[in-house]
């Protein structure tokens, strides 16, 4: 994409405010066109007068209400997501600081609404564990999975704990009961957002949509628990289609809400147990201790594999103080110099 976006920032992303309640045919092929010739000019020369307004009045709600609006040109538009298929042409944005940076290391954890309490424990645990690794988490904000991986990832102090994808205007919560969750996201430095302009109501089409933006946004994508007709299973094919990771928490035999992921993994999804697994596939090391610097508990397997050491050598660990064995086949990292590092 040649962006010449600039000096005509502010007309740039007048036109392409005016192009939101555009057909879907015709958005994509203003987006090739927009590609093709790395400026708005000659879309702006065809726009009706009431589109000009349509665009105008939206720059403007934004600006009292304090979301921000990007058009695909501008540079601070989140790159991953710029070279997606059917990459909105505008992306609103809220959160609590001046121009907000959307990261590049991203990965998404999502899963069904209807997910048991320990399911939602797991899945706030992975994204804890993702976020304290240096990943800000993705997710839709929805009743479930989606809520339980923000809650875990905002127990991790970051740059941008977590980004909320929504699939209606920033000027809303959906569901009503998150609202607090989307407050602390907000509070926490994380970001709200959506391809959609103040106004617009969460309508069902929208969460479908929403879902190709999460995985844009993202290296991977985590499925915790879905169902065959899971909307996660979607964001998971936007995922693969876009060439991005695709993550399968190991699905119980049996149960109707991971047949979803079942499909997943005959197709090449990859199958893991932890964040530990995802940490290991991008070649990163678990860290040994959590965000307040307080020494963790592993399994004897867990901590043979993350520190690379044979039975003889943890027990020599042992030894020196720096691994407490515990009940249940347990141990305790005191401190880890030898070879291992903390993220």
């Amino acid at each position: 994409m040649k962006a010449t976006f600039g000096e005509n920032r502010e007309a740039d992303l007048i036109t392409a405010l005016s192009l939101v309640s555009i057909p879907n045919v015709a958005r994509l092929q203003i987006l090739a066109r927009v590609r093709e010739e790395g400026t708005f000019e000659s879309v702006a020369s065809s726009l009706s007068a009431r589109q000009r307004d349509v665009g105008k009045r939206i720059y403007d709600e934004c600006g009292q209400r304090g979301i921000e609006a990007r058009c695909i040109l501008d540079p601070r538009y989140p790159d991953a997501l710029r070279h997606t298929e059917g990459a909105p042409l505008t992306l609103f944005i809220f959160g609590n600081r001046p121009e907000p940076a959307l990261p590049d290391n991203a990965l998404a954890v999502v899963g069904t609404r209807a997910a048991s309490v320990p399911i939602c424990q797991r899945a706030s645990l992975i994204a804890h564990e993702l976020a304290s690794a240096g990943f800000a988490i993705v997710s839709g904000l929805a009743l479930g999975i989606d809520g339980a991986a923000h809650r875990g990832s905002l127990e991790y102090p970051s740059a941008c704990p977590t980004i909320a994808v929504l699939a209606h205007g920033l000027d809303r919560v959906y569901p009503s009961s998150h609202q607090g969750l989307a407050a602390q996201i907000v509070a926490s430095g994380g970001l709200l957002v959506s391809e959609y302009p103040p106004g617009t109501e969460p309508l069902k089409h929208h969460f479908l949509a929403r879902n190709r933006i999460i995985a844009g946004l993202s290296r991977g994508v985590v499925i915790v628990q879905a169902g065959v007709r899971s909307g996660s299973l979607v964001t998971a094919q936007f995922a693969a289609d876009f060439g991005r990771d695709v993550f399968i928490v190991s699905p119980e035999t049996g149960d109707a809400r991971y047949a979803g992921g079942e499909v997943m993994l005959d197709q090449g999804a990859i199958e893991i147990c932890s964040a530990r697994d995802v940490l290991r596939e991008y070649g990163i090391q678990p860290p040994l201790k959590d965000e307040t610097g307080a020494e963790i508990e592993l399994s004897v397997d867990e901590a043979m594999v993350m520190l690379g050491l044979s039975q003889a050598e943890l027990l020599s660990k042992e030894l020196c103080g720096e691994v407490v064995r515990l009940q249940g086949n347990r141990v305790r990292i005191k401190r880890a110099p030898f070879g291992s590092r903390d993220l």
